[in-house]
């Protein structure tokens, strides 16, 4: 068992077994009861973490996972507009099981803390915080597609392990997605996994050198900005000795 990060861990295992189920039995959908309560949790605790949209967005209503043998299975969640509450006593009149997971109450979790705020008040409304996450999801999902589009028109791969993008006229948040996704794709042309990069590493030092016209590396990448246009390339060996 680890000793850090000990629920992230045991959300990855409950979904490696539910979707080891799905591959056995041929199911093509899952659907669980995450719940309105879930969703404001999750929102609190990644914004008390400084999330940006994608965090903030919380908890997906669907999204679609790659079993092993390639098939893929729709993940669904139809009660995000339900209280756990409501829920529990659907279960009880119905006389359904239910366990209590006695994580749930335990300090030394964020979520169980969250939890406790949320129970000892009520300033704060855990439906309206989750409305207020699915509005973000939405309009996380518009501004991927948009950025698809950019990535689309904007982004010219001039070399196997080069890369051109064109960010004139990109406000910033935008320029810091497309350069997050060149990193990836320049990386993986040259076959670089270390240091570790993903769609969430903070690059604004980068964009800072960047918009003053500066070269600079990040994740064993070189940058080279030519007026609005950035290249991207690996960065050369450290000499050594």
């Amino acid at each position: 068992m680890p000793r850090t990060n000990v629920q992230a861990t045991a959300r990855r295992a409950r979904y490696a077994a539910l979707l080891d189920w799905a591959a056995g039995a041929g199911a093509s959908v899952l659907a669980t009861a995450h719940h309105a309560d879930d969703q404001a949790e999750t929102f609190l605790m990644r914004a008390n973490r400084g999330s940006g949209l994608a965090g903030l967005a919380g908890v997906r209503p669907r999204r679609t996972e790659t079993l092993a043998d390639g098939r893929q299975v729709m993940v669904l969640r139809p009660l995000l507009g339900w209280r756990r509450a409501e829920l529990r006593a659907v279960a009880k009149r119905a006389g359904l099981p239910f366990v209590d997971d006695p994580s749930n109450g335990d300090p030394r979790y964020d979520r169980a803390r969250i939890r406790d705020l949320l129970r000892g008040q009520d300033g704060i409304d855990p439906a309206q915080l989750a409305r207020s996450a699915g509005w973000l999801a939405e309009m996380d999902a518009d501004w991927r597609l948009l950025a698809d589009l950019f990535w689309a028109e904007r982004m010219e791969q001039d070399a196997p392990d080069r890369l051109r993008l064109s960010v004139v006229g990109l406000p910033r948040g935008m320029r810091r997605d497309l350069a997050r996704r060149a990193i990836l794709a320049t990386r993986e042309s040259a076959g670089l996994a270390a240091p570790g990069f993903d769609m969430a590493s903070n690059i604004e030092s980068l964009l800072d050198a960047l918009d003053l016209g500066r070269t600079a590396t990040q994740a064993g990448l070189i940058v080279k900005p030519i007026t609005d246009i950035w290249i991207f390339m690996p960065a050369p060996p450290r000499k050594t000795g």
